[in-house]
């Protein structure tokens, strides 16, 4: 009996022909009191209790979580953000996190810095669904950047937007012909209205 009490108790954890191996080996250990028939039902279960070949439910929901957390989100949309003001940018990357938190942010100081993630993004397959540059920076310049995007013809299907001062605008409009312009606002509050109309711009 003890053997057999052993059987009920695991047997819910094998896989289908193993407990039909022991479900006949009970009938037959019932039926003639076979003490060989035991005898293998107890080599059966030493071979199953044996370390490393259980699997508890614990394990198994564990493993379900971390393949779960290993799934790429293929939902989340990137934005590059170019602009040498780190306060501009926070002030962007609240206002993003408030209209769609599921965009993820990424930010460059000035061209090169923009450039050399776009280059990467390339050879990664991670490219933004759109780029928001600012005009007026150090080194390489928004619409100069603007012009190392357009040589690309990868780089060029990707949105992108001028988000500068009201001033830099007036004196540059022409060189930004084609491009959707918005001019930086003087309060929180409202950037998060122009980064809704922004975002609108993301190739999907």
């Amino acid at each position: 009996m003890y053997f057999l009490k052993n059987i009920q108790f695991h047997t819910f954890q094998l896989k289908p022909p193993i407990t039909m191996l022991i479900t006949a080996l009970k009938k037959r250990s019932q039926a003639d009191n076979d003490q060989q028939g035991k005898k293998l039902i107890k080599n059966v279960l030493d071979i199953i209790n044996a370390p490393g070949n259980q699997q508890t439910e614990k394990d198994t929901a564990a493993g379900k979580q971390s393949n779960k957390g290993n799934t790429p989100d293929n939902t989340s949309k990137i934005v590059l953000h170019i602009d040498d003001d780190a306060e501009d940018r926070e002030f962007v990357g609240n206002a993003i996190k408030t209209v769609d938190p599921s965009f993820i942010l990424h930010e460059a100081k000035n061209g090169e810095e923009g450039m050399e993630y776009l280059n990467k993004a390339k050879a990664t397959g991670a490219l933004p669904c759109l780029i928001i540059l600012d005009i007026n920076m150090p080194g390489m310049d928004g619409l100069e950047t603007y012009e190392e995007i357009r040589k690309d013809d990868l780089l060029n299907t990707i949105p992108t937007v001028i988000f500068t001062t009201s001033a830099v605008f007036r004196k540059r409009s022409k060189e930004t012909d084609g491009l959707p312009i918005f001019i930086k606002p003087f309060n929180a509050k409202e950037f998060v209205t122009i980064i809704e109309k922004i975002l609108t711009h993301c190739k999907d």
